[in-house]
């Protein structure tokens, strides 16, 4: 989720100051609290709620994958035109119907197996699949908004700066959701919704703090505040970063529906599976601390090399512990592993985000292109996952060899994508330069 421009420029001006930011965190930690559950927990509320297979929940992320794709490079456009044709219809009212749609999304299933004539455990099971088509798509409208109102009126180190906070809140607030909802998850998943609908819609108070339109933010600030940095070389990282992005969603987006599986093959109750599987999470939240305070990471091309191999080495023993160890060395491996995979992924988040942001506007692809570029790793994520399934179903594997068919498919377009990454980013530095030092050299 990176700064961009949605809302109409021509009229930007009617805004005086920015966002408090107290009033931007407030309303992101809230709603980050949903689209957390829903998005990456939604795999486990469908398992042991609903009784989904494996292979629903790999096809059910990659609903989630495409519907966000599809809403990501379409909503900005289809935003402009409609505030230029209805111009009371402003991005802070349309956050506010956004709020109320995906509240009430959330209530869905409820509805649908108070109204179902069956009486089977998993009756409604059918919701889950109309409730992500619906609130995947409004959650790909939702952000670029609020990260348009987060970078108006705000340049160069004071937008990084703020985005870096930013970048805690909502992971800290999505780590939150998974502890929220474990206790409920096994046996009233319903309320869970419920309860996070609530909080969508009661979250549209906070836009009374927020301006019509998101400020604009010059490019004058930012130029100043980055004399001391090198051009040549933070476009070739950018690039790099760029290429990484999407690869580290399709790593994560691979191992979301792979996680409940796993935590029942290791003997964990519901209601401990969720707090153990967001190691990730809570992994990501301390790593996107550690680098909005520490700057040493800045300009160095050991940081794309360190998220990577985090990454991925972290998704390989959270997949092959359950396989090759046993007991609690298994447990234990999973959760090591994980911590290694969510700091790996913050690492590269926080580098395709902040050189975007240390080169200017001119540097940075339209917020949709961005979000779409994260919904389609988490489309091809679930389609490994999916694709490994389709394999062992046809008996071409034995079910045991699950785990080693899907880290070999995605491992190998992860590493392929690093390869493309690197020779991108190389390309870049004997273009531009690659005998620049980096950031705080002599």
């Amino acid at each position: 989720m990176t700064p961009p421009t949605t809302a109409s420029h021509a009229q930007n001006h009617a805004i005086s100051i920015p966002v408090p930011l107290w009033a931007i965190f407030l309303f992101t930690f809230t709603n980050s609290v949903g689209t957390g559950v829903v998005t990456n927990g939604v795999f486990f509320l469908a398992k042991h709620g609903f009784g989904f297979t494996r292979t629903e929940n790999y096809i059910l992320g990659i609903v989630l994958g495409v519907t966000y794709v599809v809403a990501s490079l379409f909503a900005g456009p289809a935003l402009r035109r409609l505030e230029e044709r209805h111009p009371s219809l402003t991005p802070r009212r349309v956050l506010a119907a956004v709020m109320v749609l995906m509240g009430a999304c959330c209530v869905l299933p409820w509805v649908a197996q108070q109204v179902s004539s069956s009486t089977a455990e998993h009756a409604g099971a059918w919701s889950v699949w109309v409730m992500v088509l619906l609130y995947s798509p409004l959650s790909g409208l939702l952000w670029p908004i609020v990260e348009a109102f987060l970078a108006g009126g705000r340049e160069g180190s004071s937008l990084r700066r703020s985005v870096g906070r930013w970048n805690v809140v909502w992971s800290a607030a999505t780590a939150m959701s998974y502890w929220f909802s474990a206790p409920l998850i096994e046996h009233n998943p319903h309320m869970v919704l419920i309860a996070l609908g609530g909080v969508h819609v009661l979250s549209a108070l906070i836009l009374r703090s927020f301006g019509a339109r998101p400020m604009s933010h010059g490019e004058a600030g930012a130029a100043e505040d980055d004399r001391h940095t090198d051009p040549a070389r933070y476009r070739s990282l950018l690039k790099t970063f760029r290429v990484l992005l999407p690869m580290s969603y399709i790593v994560s987006s691979a191992l979301g529906p792979y996680l409940p599986e796993a935590m029942v093959r290791l003997g964990l109750a519901a209601h401990w599976a969720m707090p153990a599987a967001s190691a990730w999470l809570v992994a990501r939240v301390f790593t996107f601390a550690t680098l909005e305070r520490w700057h040493g990471w800045h300009g160095r091309w050991e940081t794309p090399v360190v998220g990577v191999l985090l990454l991925l080495a972290g998704f390989g023993l959270a997949v092959l512990a359950p396989e090759v160890l046993g007991g609690t060395t298994a447990l234990v491996g999973v959760i090591v592993g994980l911590l290694c995979f969510g700091t790996g992924m913050a690492t590269i988040y926080c580098g395709s985000l902040y050189y975007a942001l240390a080169l200017g506007n001119a540097e940075v692809e339209a917020g949709g292109t961005h979000e779409a570029l994260i919904g389609l790793g988490y489309t091809i994520g679930p389609m490994c996952g999916y694709g490994a399934t389709l394999v062992v179903s046809a008996g071409w594997l034995a079910p045991k060899n699950f785990e080693g068919a899907m880290l070999g498919v995605v491992a190998t377009i992860a590493l392929g994508v690093s390869a493309l990454a690197w020779k991108r980013g190389r390309a870049a530095r004997i273009q531009g330069g690659a005998n620049a030092k980096p950031e705080g050299s002599q």
